[in-house]
């Protein structure tokens, strides 16, 4: 079952808005988003593990905006602690699906970020 937008709690909206943006407006809304100071973000098909907001910014922000990838929100569920984001991705070269799960802790605070 897709749940939408109007059914999440304010924490699934919040990814929900982050997520249906693209390059520098998806960066912005990002901001919105409140994350622990330990924030971990894994990325397996670029190698790449982040810790921190500012090293998600400079490593993942700065990814995208170099390959030039485009994303679409084609699905979101929540589930407990856990938004799942099905997502069509390109990047002028070629295009996939990928799988984006966020893992909230109970302050409403964004621990994990496994980018699949």
């Amino acid at each position: 079952m897709t749940i939408t937008k109007g059914e999440m709690s304010p924490r699934g909206n919040a990814i929900a808005h982050y997520k249906a943006r693209t390059n520098a407006e998806g960066a912005a809304a990002w901001a919105d988003v409140s994350c622990a100071p330990s924030i971990r973000m894994h990325i397996p098909k670029f190698e790449i593990t982040a810790v921190g907001a500012e090293e998600i910014d400079s490593k993942v922000f700065a990814l995208i905006a170099a390959a030039g990838i485009q994303q679409e929100l084609v699905e979101i569920h929540e589930h407990g602690l856990y938004v799942t984001c099905f997502l069509h991705q390109s990047d002028g070269i070629g295009e996939w699906d990928a799988v984006e799960i966020f893992l909230f802790d109970e302050q409403d605070r964004v621990v994990e970020i496994w980018a699949l």
